[in-house]
């Protein structure tokens, strides 16, 4: 776990503002504590941002290997895979971070094992926290409901 402190004037501040915000959008966040901080005659917001380092590169010439979840997942836990997938990439472009940055394959892979698929039972999956679990599973939860209720035409 990797920590990062920035400091926010409250007034003029947008471009610590913007930096904090491509920090955020960049990095796979675990939790943001914020202080009102008053030092003389200056007041500013400071944010620890706790995040996680990416994964560490697989070196030049080997394959990292890949899962695929088609073979791991029955058909219809296969299905529900797929249909997260495409929410978590809606959500992804709507915030403009990358669809990781959201939830990862094998955690997506994790909830299409669940019985009931709720925000109680997401963050009960290893590596989920509170945080991506209040910031994404709900719209995630509405997104899924949406493409279910959208007409099938595949058969038409």
């Amino acid at each position: 776990m990797q920590y990062k402190i920035f400091t926010i004037p409250i007034v003029g501040g947008d471009d610590a503002t913007e930096n904090l915000n491509k920090f955020l959008r960049a990095n796979k966040t675990v939790k943001v504590d914020k202080e009102l901080a008053v030092s003389g005659d200056m007041t500013y917001w400071t944010f620890c941002v706790q995040y996680l380092l990416p994964p560490l590169q697989v070196p030049f010439g080997e394959k990292k290997d890949k899962v695929d979840y088609k073979a791991v997942l029955n058909e219809e836990q296969f299905k529900l895979f797929s249909l997260l997938r495409k929410c978590r990439k809606a959500i992804a472009d709507e915030e403009a971070i990358p669809a990781f940055a959201v939830f990862i394959d094998s955690e997506l892979a994790e909830m299409s094992k669940l019985r009931e698929l709720n925000e109680k039972t997401i963050v009960s999956i290893d590596g989920i926290g509170k945080q991506r679990v209040d910031k994404f599973a709900r719209r995630m939860l509405e997104k899924m409901y949406e493409e279910n209720r959208k007409p099938d035409t595949t058969n038409s």
